[in-house]
């Protein structure tokens, strides 16, 4: 009863917050805040709109034990700091405000079109909403897709009131809950009595796999999450916020920070869920049909301390919600105002607002489809990185590429068929390796010529 009332007391207070955020009827105030966001804002926007996936790290640690580390974290980090160094000083010199548009001003409207279909795709919050309506199932033992309306409104209303300003001034709420609760979480099973570092020696013992490089994982597995790392430099968010900030100092300086925040958090959520392995191999519990881990861990571990247990699961909402209204709101600029500008059309605040919930409907529809996030995840960043990566990065550095166009359909079509195969058993390498191959091949031709 008592983590019931914490939460859904949490729920009311993000709305107040978000409604009581005031935004000029401008596009350059409700899209990017001005572009006056200060360091404080930037880290924890940064910070919490990036672990929206707070599940799956749980799921991959079950799998693969602590090399999740790797390739859902070190491959990040050198993603995030080549982004602040290279990538983030080309976007605020050239001014360019979003992917699609970056596109369309160096190619031509059919390329920008194409990424923006396929970047839309990829920001559309479907996985995350799949998995707070998972958590908020969970906390109050409610039908699913209950859930997902729920959690839907209560992450996303706050945007149509106050825009980009709302969603700063909420994940600054969230970025204190998200930490608060987990190293409570953390702290508690460390030292406590009950459990202990003992629980951890005996895993390693039980399962020496779970501490080892690659442990269970394919090295394939891991590499391909290597290049996945790169839609860090096509991620609306980093984009946004990149263009938001006062100046390029305070951009590269949060993101410095916030490297530093992802390796902490990491570390806590890694540990916790190799508690949570032998913690449920002693109770009996089946670890491999869970959806929510932490949810379960905080369950046994605070099953007498009620008020602690609303905590944490504030805590693991806040790291969900945070990227719901990020991405919605993202997804909405990119639908309208995007497109709008690719179209040479005039956009205004209250499409835009319309536009927000179209894409929690679309979200909604499209959560019902996948059943785990990484699913979602892997296939639609897969088409994006294999249409966008390149062109984005040569428009940035003024590298001429030919047949530009062509190159995006033919990556895309690539992966989309060799994913069908898979699917049919007729290959085995993951299709993001063909695409990815086919658009280099278009950038070395494109050198060769010239």
């Amino acid at each position: 009863m008592i983590p019931s009332l914490l939460v859904t007391l949490f729920f009311f207070t993000l709305l107040l917050i978000g409604f009581k955020t005031n935004s000029k009827n401008t596009l350059k105030d409700f899209a990017y805040s001005g572009r006056k966001v200060t360091t404080p804002a930037l880290i924890a926007t940064l910070v919490t709109t990036w672990y929206g996936g707070i599940n799956e790290i749980g799921i991959e640690v079950i799998y693969n034990g602590i090399v999740t580390w790797v390739y859902f974290g070190l491959f990040y980090y050198i993603a995030a700091l080549l982004y602040a160094y290279i990538i983030a000083p080309r976007i605020i010199t050239k001014n360019y405000r979003s992917i699609p548009v970056t596109i369309y001003k160096t190619y031509g409207k059919i390329p920008g079109l194409i990424s923006l279909s396929s970047l839309l795709l990829y920001l559309i919050p479907a996985s995350y909403i799949l998995i707070l309506g998972q958590l908020i199932s969970e906390i109050f033992d409610i039908n699913l897709i209950l859930a997902i309306l729920l959690g839907s409104i209560f992450s996303t209303a706050y945007t149509l009131k106050g825009g980009f300003s709302s969603i700063l001034k909420t994940d600054q709420i969230q970025f204190i809950f998200m930490f608060f609760g987990f190293i409570l979480l953390f702290l508690f099973l460390f030292f406590s009595d009950i459990y202990g570092p003992s629980l951890i020696n005996n895993l390693y013992d039980r399962q020496p796999e779970m501490f080892q490089i690659p442990g269970n994982a394919p090295w394939s597995y891991i590499i391909m999450f290597a290049f996945l790392a790169l839609l860090t430099f096509l991620d609306p968010s980093f984009h946004q916020r990149t263009f938001a900030g006062k100046n390029l100092k305070i951009v590269q300086k949060s993101i410095t920070i916030s490297i530093l925040c992802w390796l902490i958090f990491d570390f806590i959520t890694i540990m916790t869920a190799l508690f949570y392995i032998e913690i449920a191999f002693k109770s009996g519990f089946d670890i491999y049909n869970t959806s929510s881990p932490y949810i379960e861990l905080a369950q046994i571990v605070f099953k007498n301390n009620p008020f602690l247990m609303g905590i944490f699961f504030i805590s693991i909402l806040s790291v969900v919600m945070s990227t719901i209204d990020s991405y919605t709101f993202l997804s909405s600029i990119t639908l309208k105002y995007d497109l709008n500008t690719i179209l040479e059309r005039k956009t205004t605040v209250k499409e835009i607002k319309n536009t927000i919930v179209l894409i929690l409907i679309l979200s909604f529809l499209l959560s019902l489809v996948f059943d785990r996030a990484l699913s979602y995840w892997y296939y639609f960043g897969s088409y994006l990185l294999v249409s966008t990566f390149f062109p984005l990065i040569s428009a940035l550095f003024n590298i001429k590429i030919k047949n530009v166009t062509l190159m995006m359909i033919s990556a895309l079509m690539t992966t989309i068929l060799w994913d069908i195969g898979i699917l049919f058993n007729k290959v085995t390498i993951p299709s993001i390796y063909a695409g990815l191959l086919i658009s280099l091949m278009f950038v070395v031709f494109s050198k060769i010529k010239n």
